[in-house]
């Protein structure tokens, strides 16, 4: 069977707001996707509203998991949730990995997001969270997982390469699009930070244990799908075998 997975940082409720969240409803209204991890979700200004509800509502997913600022939506029933904290870096705000047991027509399949350390000097600490995280994944019995989340970090960089080197998964956009940038932190996108000095791909769906990629794209970045955040998404449609 496939299965489409769509992971976004929100960027919460820093405005334009209204306008983001019409390109979103709009966008998800195309992918339809049956994954969807998010970043940085906040409660709506304009309803007092969770933005993991607003997001299910778009794309009538039914089925959620919800911690803090991360969430997991799902056209599939969740079985089980989990929230694991993530070594805490100076400076920055506290970080984890949500966890969700999903499964899909009676296999078992684990879905883990997470939002790692952000200031670009946190090398050690990025790579100190990842191995907290694949500890974390590891006392589960589901041989077929999806890791997605904003790791704030290049593809070569050491937590990245501790991901696919330790933990067995395989970065879905890169194998679709071998030596593709990629970018989902660019200086073309008009919600970027004035500061930002160069483009990045930090944004990530993961996968390992049968799940095996058919087309993966960038979303969101203003090329047939308007901007919706300061990041834009990744969309991965996989063959789950």
């Amino acid at each position: 069977m496939r299965l489409s997975v769509l992971t976004l940082n929100l960027w919460n409720v820093n405005e334009p707001l209204a306008a983001r969240f019409g390109a979103l409803a709009a966008g998800l209204n195309v992918l339809r996707p049956d994954i969807v991890c998010l970043q940085e979700v906040a409660a709506d200004r304009r309803t007092a509203r969770r933005q993991s509800d607003i997001v299910a509502e778009f794309c009538g997913l039914a089925h959620a998991a919800d911690r803090d600022a991360l969430s997991i939506l799902s056209r599939y029933p969740i079985a089980r949730t989990r929230g694991v904290a993530l070594p805490q870096a100076p400076r920055d705000e506290p970080r984890q990995v949500l966890l969700a047991e999903v499964p899909i027509e009676g296999r078992p399949l684990l879905i883990a997001n997470t939002h790692l350390a952000w200031r670009p000097e946190m090398i050690a600490e990025r790579k100190a969270q990842v191995a907290a995280l694949l500890a974390a994944l590891a006392p589960y019995d589901a041989n077929a997982r999806l890791l997605c989340g904003d790791f704030n970090d290049d593809p070569d960089s050491q937590a990245v390469r501790a991901v696919t080197d330790n933990g067995g998964f395989s970065d879905v956009y890169a194998a679709c699009h071998p030596g593709d940038s990629g970018f989902t932190w660019s200086m073309q996108n008009p919600f970027v930070d004035a500061a930002t000095s160069r483009s990045q791909r930090i944004d990530y769906i993961f996968a390992a244990g049968g799940p095996t990629p058919t087309d993966c794209s960038i979303v969101f970045d203003g090329n047939g799908l308007d901007f919706a955040s300061d990041h834009f998404g990744v969309f991965c449609n996989l063959e789950f075998r």
